[in-house]
């Protein structure tokens, strides 16, 4: 169990730190320095998703920490986005909670959950493209909790259901890949001043969303990738 690593501001270099993240991600200590760095070097958000999503996409898409630690820097509103579901709460003095049940012993299984993931895509091992569900997550877990203390189960049910339903994502090229170096994608860069839940654009003249027109994507489910990281941090089981 290390539940302190949730509330790191920074990931030290040192061998207890290190030890600690390796026992989390089942990875080889000696690796980890570069990826606790490039953490360190992305703003705002828990320190601990920046490096769960760095370590994901190193791993298994080949993104070099340093990129993907740029693409986190100019795009923050992807970590405030899964803070926002993975550590949830209802409004900014609330406590935290869990309405989605991601953190409850009976949730061992790495299953997506239709309505709430979110993923990042690398489409031509170069273009790196963000995708989340279109629904208002945060009206739906508000909804979960009022659904659990009210006698009605119609509306409980029907939050229940719509985590299940089919998703339309919002998407937003964010730049691509060129050996060591990220070029992210100027077009809309005024999202600091829009709501997070409308700061996501589908910007269909980026030419960066290819629909369906490549020859290779790798699709990493992000919201797992944050959900096993908790879990394990907080000593509780994760299964395939």
């Amino acid at each position: 169990m290390f539940p302190a690593l949730l509330a790191k501001s920074n990931f030290g270099l040192d061998h207890s730190t290190l030890a600690d993240v390796a026992a989390i991600l089942c990875e080889d200590e000696a690796c980890l320095a570069p990826i606790a760095n490039a953490a360190n070097d992305t703003t705002g958000g828990p320190r601990w998703i920046a490096l769960a999503l760095i370590h994901a996409l190193w791993r298994k898409a080949g993104v070099a920490p340093l990129v993907m630690s740029s693409v986190l820097k100019a795009w923050p509103e992807i970590v405030a986005s899964l803070e926002a579901v993975m550590c949830f709460r209802a409004n900014a003095a609330a406590e935290e909670s869990d309405p989605f049940m991601f953190y409850q012993p009976v949730a061992a299984h790495s299953i997506p959950v239709a309505g709430l993931d979110e993923y990042i895509d690398l489409v031509e091992n170069r273009f790196i493209i963000w995708r989340r569900p279109s629904i208002d997550r945060k009206s739906l877990g508000k909804a979960l909790i009022a659904g659990r203390r009210s006698d009605s189960d119609a509306a409980y049910l029907a939050a229940l259901r719509s985590l299940q339903a089919r998703p339309t994502y919002q998407s937003t090229g964010l730049g691509f890949t060129g050996g060591s170096t990220f070029f992210h994608n100027e077009w809309g860069r005024n999202l600091a001043e829009q709501a997070l839940e409308s700061s996501v654009l589908c910007n269909d003249r980026s030419g960066l969303l290819f629909d369906n027109s490549y020859v290779c994507k790798t699709s990493i489910n992000v919201s797992i990738v944050v959900r096993a990281f908790k879990r394990k941090a907080l000593g509780l089981t994760v299964r395939p």
